[in-house]
């Protein structure tokens, strides 16, 4: 039967006004991408493809989401040392400017930021942990990158790599590579919303399934 987890995943929908004020902080037409959920292990890997994707495109806002909001005061030190233009999200009221890096202190805006992106990194899968909700920014119409570590997600299914709905990078330097791809070519977000949700959808009902089974060995007892 299908894994029951695919029934939790809906036609999510997404804050409208958080995404309406995200709006006033990334102008539209700037170059976005959002680093999610990144863990410490990692870190030296995520401070790589900070630099770059500033190297190669320098206008690019990159919105930094540390896992743990204990981790703020470690990349407040390390933009520091790499001289990166970057401010705390909850101290920004108007558009930030082209080449900002913004360390997300704030919770309950990864979605909207996903949902704003023109790419996504997942993190908790350049160390072996296991990885992170890669599903998330796929339900926003963007094609996440992961890393190698991402068996906590296994379940999905390797078919969803396949289909070009995530892809897979085997250290720091290919998810630079395809988030800057991602910045240099334009997918629709309604198609990928539409090709993610399909997927899904083909691969639910295993909680009514079990439900049924349940109900009859019940029945019979």
């Amino acid at each position: 039967m299908s894994n029951i987890k695919f029934d939790n995943i809906g036609d999510i929908a997404h804050g409208l006004e958080t995404e309406k004020h995200l709006g006033k902080i990334i102008r539209s037409g700037t170059p976005f991408l959002v680093l999610g959920s990144t863990r410490r292990e990692e870190e030296p890997e995520v401070e790589k493809i900070i630099l770059d994707i500033h190297r190669r495109c320098p206008d690019t806002v990159i919105g930094l989401f540390p896992r743990h909001m204990h981790r703020i005061t470690y990349w407040k030190e390390v933009l520091n040392r790499l001289a990166t233009s970057w401010m705390l999200r909850s101290q920004i009221e108007k558009s930030v400017p082209d080449g900002t890096v913004i360390l997300w202190d704030t919770f309950g805006e990864l979605s909207s930021a996903y949902s704003l992106s023109n790419g996504a990194f997942v993190g908790g899968s350049l160390a072996p942990l296991g990885g992170q909700n890669f599903l998330e920014p796929l339900t926003c119409g963007v094609i996440p990158v992961i890393g190698p570590s991402w068996q906590n997600f296994a379940w999905v299914g390797r078919e969803i790599v396949d289909q070009g709905l995530v892809h897979v990078a085997s250290d720091w330097k290919e998810v630079a590579n395809f988030l800057v791809q991602s910045l240099e070519k334009t997918t629709l977000r309604e198609n990928v919303r539409k090709a993610a949700f399909m997927y899904m959808k083909n691969r639910q009902g295993g909680t009514n399934k079990a439900c049924r089974l349940i109900e009859k060995l019940l029945n019979e007892t």
